[in-house]
């Protein structure tokens, strides 16, 4: 009897732990990973994951990614990472695919290639790992694979963040998500050193100096035509740049809009108390959200 009281005992030991290490390790929170439900949620979210580059994007530029970008690609990358982040929904993640997506885009045009997000950083690691897919898509959009110095990370100059931002506000539409991610921008500066240099430099100094080594005639053009959406954003009429301001597109959380017309009235002090909240809805400024200085990686061309 004795003995069958110890089993027992031992018995409810065993399951005691059992459930404490259950709970302990949240396993009781975390859903079933089912890729064919992964993929099927990606299907029906995806239009979220479109890039809205601005007008000044080169068509072909933007064709040569969105081609690159194979749904069956995203598909694999998005079930990688939803394994390691199975509480994140669906639409969080697209919200980082998209911004990785445009960060990509970002480096195919600039000699300067530093991640501001750690997530976002950890979705490129999880693209890597698709070692056939990724070098399939490098050379596609880049002509040359881009690997990782991680040397280069660490903390940076101010003026870098200031300038990707510029970089990123004047390519892309920005969203009320936009700041979750990238954090608020203007914390390090308004950018107007890179305007400044824009405006009072010629085009192949400017090239010289900021535009990415052994870059595609698309890409090319899509630099070009920053160059001269910005000296036009400086030079023109105030009324001239509003009557070019867009309204916004997307629904609820997904609108964005190209905030660079209320940007250059900014810098130039020229904006309304209006258009200064408009700009700061879109841009988080104010907002709260932290903009780290912190790389997470630098790519680099091979």
């Amino acid at each position: 009897m004795d003995g069958l009281v110890t089993i027992i005992g031992l018995a409810v030991v065993i399951i005691l732990v059992g459930i404490a290490v259950f709970y302990n390790t949240g396993a009781r929170k975390r859903p079933m990973q089912n890729s064919d439900r992964h993929r099927e949620q990606l299907k029906l979210q995806y239009d979220t994951l479109r890039l809205r580059p601005t007008g000044i994007v080169d068509e072909e530029h933007f064709d040569r990614l969105k081609k690159a970008l194979n749904f069956d690609y995203v598909d694999k990358i998005n079930d990688a990472f939803r394994k390691e982040h199975y509480d994140w929904s669906q639409k969080k993640i697209n919200t980082h695919l998209r911004g990785l997506f445009r960060f990509i885009m970002l480096a195919t045009i600039f000699r300067s290639k530093e991640l501001f997000d750690k997530d976002i950083h950890r979705l490129w690691e999880v693209m890597r790992q698709f070692e056939d897919e990724y070098k399939k898509f490098c050379l596609e959009v880049f002509e040359g694979e881009i690997t990782e110095d991680a040397s280069e990370r660490g903390e940076r100059h101010p003026e870098e963040r200031e300038r990707f931002e510029i970089k990123y506000l004047m390519l892309f539409q920005l969203g009320e998500q936009t700041p979750t991610i990238w954090g608020e921008f203007f914390q390090y500066g308004e950018g107007k050193e890179l305007i400044e240099y824009f405006r009072t430099h010629n085009l192949e100094q400017v090239k010289e100096e900021y535009m990415a080594g052994n870059i595609t005639p698309d890409a090319e053009r899509t630099f070009e035509n920053l160059y001269n959406h910005i000296k036009w954003g400086m030079e023109a009429d105030a009324d001239e740049l509003r009557d070019h301001h867009p309204g916004p597109e997307g629904d609820a959380e997904d609108k964005e809009m190209d905030v660079s017309i209320l940007y250059f009235l900014s810098i130039r002090g020229e904006t309304t108390e209006e258009e200064e909240e408009e700009l700061s809805l879109y841009t988080g400024k104010g907002s709260g959200f932290y903009a780290t200085n912190v790389s997470y990686g630098q790519m680099e061309k091979h």
